[in-house]
């Protein structure tokens, strides 16, 4: 007995190493080959300038804009502008006329080159990534081609020197490619995203993809045992949720229709802000109410005030993560020759400088949590750039009954010939 249980285990271990050398023969066949090898990407200053007010504005204005046409759909909405940007500048490397120019003006408006985009992204990210204490936030930027894609050398070389974006290609026709690019967006966010690619469309050549992760605590965080249900009020009906709690002095503000607080985060870099419309007035309702192009500038100014009021405050504790296309949004705000296979011109991106590339989809997830001790979220964008299909000359439809046959090319004589004029009957 004992020496077939024996027998059985080597079996099962002999089983075992020959699965687990399939899987790894799979691995190195999906192996991400680098395309950066020849691309020396300049270095970035530790102090670049801060953004100047020009710029600053112009991420300003696309971030309202984005968010305003994200909050027409229903329910929670949870976006990052940042993300989204950052995605689409790189995607701008590889635009060229009409498209360059769309895409230029929905991201930061007339009178903003790409060199401009280019550097005000690169010392932004720098910037941002300056943090402490308990404080992370991280940024990485990477693009993905089909295999047999040739990338036009300018356009990678834009995208190493002002994005650090690494560049590889896979066998896209291989969907477990898939696993190999959302493990890459799985790691840069921490495991708070896990995928952001369900499938690869046979037409997709490249993916350029954005992630950003913030973790911070509070400077003043919430007391566990000050936490409590309470109902809250949602558009059907309430429901009873976890509320923190907290009794002290901190910045309140109150004005242009609106009310709200700002909670600072541990190196006083980054603060949380909640900002509740006046009356019955719904937030998408208080949206449509204010002027674009000055939202955040707006809210900015209100969370400036400073004023320190003692605030008996009550937040619910959340955990959300979203999603959506932003095709639509994106659209509406003025890009759509970029999602129009017969108009997108992204000639900088290949090798051939041909047209024919397209936005297929800006796909973008999100999540958040807020609890007693501080802030956790992430956001992924991916940009998929698909291939159209090839333009014909003429069209030509065998649509009414017609004839058929092989024939013999060597002597001109038919193997088989008739006359289809019913392909349903048998």
């Amino acid at each position: 007995m004992k020496k077939m249980i024996s027998i059985a285990l080597i079996m099962l271990i002999g089983i075992a190493i020959l699965f687990s050398g399939c899987s790894n023969a799979k691995t190195a066949r999906l192996k991400a080959a680098d395309l950066m090898g020849s691309v020396q990407a300049a270095s970035w200053s530790e102090t670049p300038d801060r953004l100047d007010n020009e710029m600053a504005t112009a991420i300003s204005r696309f971030s309202a804009g984005l968010f305003k046409a994200s909050t027409a759909k229903n329910g929670n909405v949870m976006v990052s502008p940042a993300s989204v940007f950052l995605a689409l500048a790189m995607t701008l490397n590889g635009a060229d006329g009409e498209t360059r120019s769309s895409m230029l003006n929905v991201l930061a408006g007339e009178g903003v080159t790409v060199d401009m985009i280019n550097k005000a992204s690169r010392d932004w990210i720098t910037w941002l990534g300056k943090t402490g204490g308990k404080t992370t936030l991280s940024i990485a930027n990477s693009i993905w081609f089909r295999e047999g894609f040739k990338p036009y050398q300018p356009f990678l070389q834009s995208n190493a020197d002002y994005f650090r974006a690494g560049a590889k290609k896979l066998d896209f026709a291989d969907q477990t490619s898939a696993d190999v690019i959302n493990a890459w967006v799985n790691e840069s966010t921490r495991g708070t995203i896990k995928k952001i690619i369900e499938k690869i469309s046979p037409s997709t050549v490249m993916f350029l993809i954005n992630s950003i992760y913030f973790k911070s605590d509070w400077q003043t965080p919430f007391e566990k045992n000050e936490t409590r249900s309470m109902a809250f009020n949602t558009p059907k009906g309430p429901v009873d949720v976890d509320f923190m709690h907290r009794i002290d002095k901190m910045s309140y503000f109150s004005g242009n229709g609106a009310t709200g607080v700002a909670l600072p985060y541990d190196n006083g870099q980054f603060a949380y802000f909640a900002l509740l419309p006046d009356g019955q007035t719904t937030p998408r309702e208080w949206m449509a109410q204010q002027d674009q192009s000055n939202l955040f500038n707006s809210i900015s100014a209100l969370m400036a005030q400073k004023s320190n009021f003692t605030v008996d405050l009550a937040m619910p504790k959340f955990e959300v993560s979203y999603e959506d296309s932003l095709n639509d949004e994106l659209t509406l705000l003025g890009m759509a020759n970029a999602f129009d296979p017969g108009q997108a011109d992204f000639s900088q991106m290949n090798e051939q400088r041909a047209k024919g590339l397209y936005i297929s989809e800006v796909k973008h997830k999100t999540f958040i949590r807020v609890d007693e001790k501080g802030t956790e979220a992430a956001a992924v964008t991916s940009v998929a750039i698909d291939e159209s299909a090839v333009q014909s000359d003429k069209l030509l439809k065998f649509d009414r009954p017609f004839l058929y046959g092989i024939i013999d090319l060597a002597t001109g004589i038919p193997l088989f010939a008739g006359i289809m004029e019913d392909p349903a009957a048998s």
